[in-house]
């Protein structure tokens, strides 16, 4: 495991990465036994290509797909990330049923990182906030009052 302000670097780096579709950094930055305990991770390929696979469609959904790291901290062999991503729906969303229209999305997640001892990310979990960006792209109402 790297130092904690390592592996924060690391884990800023790779959203850097991500937002650049640069998947030969995003490769350098995972284990290759990388696994992602993520909503949506059961619908693409395991590993490394799974992330890539999963960062290719977020830019299907929304070809504008932008993600910052809000907050971000370390301890140990772990980072934690506060991170927003913003978006227009001009690519529909095939597995909520929503077709392209033009909707922006402003949402954001939770991810916890573990990284190994060469300090590369073996493993993620992370929430995000589904039913806001579902809400903001018109696929399911707002409860009431919001």
């Amino acid at each position: 495991m790297g130092d904690a302000a390592s592996n924060v670097e690391l884990v800023e780096r790779l959203e850097r990465a991500y937002n650049e579709r640069d998947y030969d950094t995003v490769r350098a930055c995972l284990a290759p036994d990388f696994v992602a305990h993520t909503p949506g991770a059961e619908m693409v390929p395991a590993g490394v290509e799974g992330a890539i696979a999963a960062n290719e469609g977020g830019f299907s959904f929304f070809s504008d797909k932008r993600s910052e790291i809000l907050e971000i901290f370390g301890d140990g062999d772990r980072t934690v990330s506060h991170v927003r991503m913003t978006g227009t729906n001009d690519g529909g969303i095939a597995w909520a049923g929503v077709p392209a229209n033009g909707k922006a999305i402003d949402t954001d997640w939770i991810q916890i990182s573990r990284h190994a001892d060469d300090g590369t990310i073996v493993e993620t979990w992370a929430q995000m906030d589904i039913p806001k960006m579902l809400m903001q792209v018109g696929a399911m109402p707002a409860p009431e009052g919001m």
